[in-house]
């Protein structure tokens, strides 16, 4: 009977054991469940109003700083990058992100997310991370995209500091695009980087697909700030902005002076007008003519109207462009748009069956009486414009007026042309003399460049120069002569 008592005792005492080990696995079970991913509520702030950038900067520069809806961020537990989304708190400076993660002694975050993104645990920076060369122009603001910033934390509370800083831009008129160009090949400002966070102050270094130039695309309106984020980097070799309008003409203004991008700090580099000579025209293409072959001589009022006046760089030929500048070219009857010759071989003519008397009376081409008075080419009669395609042109008398008006002008007898300086630019016209009948005149020592402007029903003005004079007057119409083309660009 006692024997009995004390199996049960001992079956009871096992029965306790063994709940209490069930017990002991579960707490276990327990305990590791919370060391594992599982959501979390990170609280996430920012620099202090002085300096941040990370948001909506007004446009007095305010730098007012709000977290915006849809915002993400990457925090990393280890190596893992786990991909939180703003949960509460749009609109202002501190707010409430929400993900998956474990519970772990320290947290990297990194703003915005980026899946390719990754932990290094033997330094403690983030590999993978990209500064797109193309960043997307935002009003009064900039790309939240291009605004990395990183923190570290023991904590769930994040700390964010700005690893980029801001050119500001303010253009006078419309454009499609904005590009900052690095001068040195080696220079970059943007591609593939690592962060690192340093004395709590991220830095950005250069991996792979590195870009030395940012390019500010969308709808870019006059008379708006736009930014752009930039690394914290030197620019020991200078540096370009350009400026794409919506007609296609490209406007750069070039520094070749150091320029230092610091992180968290706004650089402001003004206004941008295209009456402003500082502001260059650089077009990559016109019709035929290359940007290298385009001399941009500054703003000038044509007619009441602010130009900005774009010569080719050399005369017109049958095809395009005399090679140099000091070549001759081809010469043309005043509304012509080919020459009467099939070739020039020094001074002698090889002409055109139909043309066997030259550039002479009679040859030029026959017009409506609307060109019996001081009136501009149509388009449909211009060689320039056929030739070359574009908008070039002959120039207007107005337009040779213009030029003949400015004070830095000069003959060049090394050359044996005339040279116009203006906006920093020279203009080269050569003494190509001009055809009359068969035979060459002032080869050499003069020029004669056609305008479109007819003064009569006979004549029309052109350009005439020599070592001894320089003026705009009248011609007939059927005399071989130069021609330089030029573009008219309205300015604001």
């Amino acid at each position: 009977m006692k024997m009995k008592k004390y199996i049960q005792s001992m079956m009871a005492f096992a029965a306790i054991v063994s709940f209490a080990s069930c017990s002991s696995e579960d707490n276990n079970t327990t305990i590791e469940n919370e060391s594992a991913t599982k959501v979390m509520t990170f609280t996430a702030t920012q620099e202090g109003d002085e300096q941040s950038t990370r948001a909506a900067i007004s446009s007095t520069d305010s730098k007012v700083i709000n977290w915006q809806e849809e915002d993400q961020i990457s925090i990393f537990d280890g190596k893992t990058n786990n991909q939180f989304t703003l949960k509460n708190g749009a609109g202002t400076k501190s707010a409430t992100f929400q993900g998956n993660a474990a519970t772990a002694a320290k947290y990297t975050a990194v703003y915005p997310y980026q899946s390719e993104a990754s932990y290094d645990t033997s330094n403690g920076n983030v590999t993978g991370i990209t500064l797109k060369p193309t960043q997307t122009a935002t009003d009064n603001s900039f790309d939240k995209n291009a605004a990395l910033m990183m923190a570290k934390s023991t904590n769930t509370t994040l700390e964010f500091k700005n690893a980029v800083g801001y050119v500001k831009v303010k253009p006078k008129f419309a454009c499609s695009k904005i590009v900052l160009q690095a001068a040195e090949e080696s220079e970059y400002l943007a591609g593939r980087c690592t962060l690192s966070y340093g004395d709590g102050m991220p830095s950005i270094a250069f991996t792979s697909e590195q870009s030395t130039s940012i390019t500010l695309l969308g709808t870019i309106t006059a008379n708006t700030v736009y930014y752009i984020a930039v690394p914290a980097v030197t620019l020991t070799a200078g540096w370009s902005i350009s400026f794409t309008d919506n007609t296609g003409d490209v406007y750069t203004r070039t520094g070749s002076k150091e320029i230092e991008f610091k992180r968290n700090t706004i650089i402001n580099l003004g206004e941008f007008s295209r009456t402003d000579n500082n502001l260059k025209l650089t077009l990559t293409q016109n019709g035929k003519v290359p940007a290298d072959k385009q001399v941009d001589m500054g703003v000038f009022n044509i007619g009441g109207t602010k130009y900005r006046l774009i010569f080719a760089k050399s005369n017109l030929t049958t095809t395009g462009l005399a090679a140099s500048e000091s070549a001759y070219g081809d010469y043309f009857a005043w509304g012509a748009t080919k020459p009467w010759y099939l070739s020039i071989s020094g001074d002698t003519f090889t002409w055109k069956p139909d043309h066997s008397s030259g550039y002479a009376s009679g040859t030029a081409p026959a017009f409506s009486p609307e060109y019996t008075s001081e009136k501009d080419f149509e388009m449909s009669d211009d060689p320039a414009r056929k030739i070359l395609g574009g908008d070039w042109q002959i120039p207007t008398k107005a337009i040779w007026e213009a030029l003949v008006g400015i004070k830095s002008k000069n003959w060049d007898s090394n050359k044996k042309g005339y040279k116009f300086t203006n906006n920093s630019q020279t203009l080269f016209l050569p003494a190509a003399g001009y055809v009359r009948g068969k035979n060459f005149h002032e080869y050499g020592s003069g020029a004669r460049y056609w305008s479109g402007t007819a003064s009569s029903i006979y004549d029309a003005y052109r350009l005439s120069f020599s070592d001894s004079k320089l003026n705009v007057s009248n011609i007939v119409r059927q005399y071989g002569c130069s021609v330089r083309p030029v573009r008219l660009v309205a300015v604001d």
